[in-house]
């Protein structure tokens, strides 16, 4: 297990743990970075999903 509490080896995240990961309480931010292109997601089924890796190199400034 990382220190975030998920495996390594999970390569997307769900809204709420980008969130938690991220460390904002509106999902609008989390939007607006994925139109921005600082952080890489999709939508499959209606349910969004984003790069476990680009979410940690925005958190650390990259």
């Amino acid at each position: 297990m990382d220190t975030d509490g998920l495996p390594k080896e999970q390569l997307l995240v769900d809204r709420p743990t980008a969130m938690r990961m991220l460390g904002v309480r509106d999902p609008r931010t989390v939007d607006k970075l994925v139109r921005n292109g600082r952080i890489t997601g999709f939508t499959a089924c209606g349910r969004w999903y984003f790069n476990r890796a680009s979410i940690e190199a925005f958190a650390r400034g990259e």
